[in-house]
């Protein structure tokens, strides 16, 4: 322990002495910070889906071969609401934020889960290389805009039927049917 604490106090002087802070974020710390794909945190959000498709976690669940874009979005839309829409930022980004934010600070993230901007980061500080779940863009790459999909998801998470589909009818918005 005393060798944990002489390398937290290193680290601290690190940072208290450095102009320049990088920050490189991983699934690591969301895990760290709670937000597991597995666990109880999985089987009590998505257990409808979990017990039609027999998903064993909500990674791999992402690469299941859905019979129909009505399904895959269906769950897309739970797996997005749970994983960022639904989710407000951790105790440990904050602290970490906290750390850094009177430094010039730069995020690099693989993350998708925006705990980084839903904890105080600035957005134009941190880069995803990954994307991030609270945007979508045209499945054919016709133009580089994205747009902000927290409507659309909750929209479709709204419309999802018994059978786990979106529907595609007239009802539903131009950019649903457009997507899938």
């Amino acid at each position: 322990m005393e060798d944990y604490n002489l390398r937290v106090k290193k680290l601290k002087e690190l940072i208290d002495d450095s102009d320049y802070i990088l920050i490189g974020v991983g699934v690591g710390l969301s895990t760290a910070a709670g937000v597991e794909y597995g666990g109880k945190r999985f089987t009590d959000n998505p257990p409808e889906f979990i017990e039609k498709y027999g998903f064993q976690d909500m990674y791999t669940s992402m690469f299941y071969p859905f019979k129909s874009s009505e399904e895959r979005w269906a769950y897309f839309a739970k797996h997005v609401y749970v994983n960022n829409i639904g989710m407000e930022g951790t105790d440990l980004y904050k602290k970490l934020f906290n750390i850094v934010k009177d430094k010039d600070y730069f995020v690099i993230t693989t993350n998708t889960d925006d705990q980084s901007l839903k904890s105080g980061f600035e957005k134009d500080r941190f880069f995803r290389t990954q994307g991030t779940y609270s945007k979508i863009q045209c499945s054919k790459g016709c133009h580089n805009k994205l747009y902000d999909d927290e409507e659309l998801i909750l929209e479709m998470m709204d419309k999802t039927d018994e059978d786990l589909k979106i529907p595609t009818c007239s009802h539903m918005p131009f950019v649903v049917r457009k997507w899938i």
